[in-house]
């Protein structure tokens, strides 16, 4: 296994790993990406203390003043360029 921290898997190659992956994962905090031949979607496994880490993360910026005004910028935008509401800037 690589040394870098994110890394592109096919899921046929993770059945016989993930126990491996596991463990990588869990001791260096690392990412692994998973692709599956013929799908363009993509899976991420990544430790549960990164998870809570980038969630702590998120509460902090979702508190600060400069956050609330990128918010309220963005949501005067939206309304100048024809949004009526709330509904119309989360489904557009």
């Amino acid at each position: 296994m690589s040394n870098q921290p994110f890394q592109s898997l096919n899921v046929a190659h993770l059945r016989r790993t993930l126990a491996k992956y596991h463990e990588h994962v869990a001791e260096k905090r690392g990412r692994i990406e998973f692709t599956r031949s013929g799908c363009d979607d993509v899976c991420v496994i990544l430790s549960k203390c990164e998870l809570e880490s980038l969630e702590q993360a998120l509460e902090i910026l979702a508190s600060t003043t400069e956050y609330k005004a990128m918010c309220e910028n963005l949501t005067k935008l939206a309304l100048e360029c024809g949004a009526t509401g709330p509904g119309d800037l989360l489904n557009p």
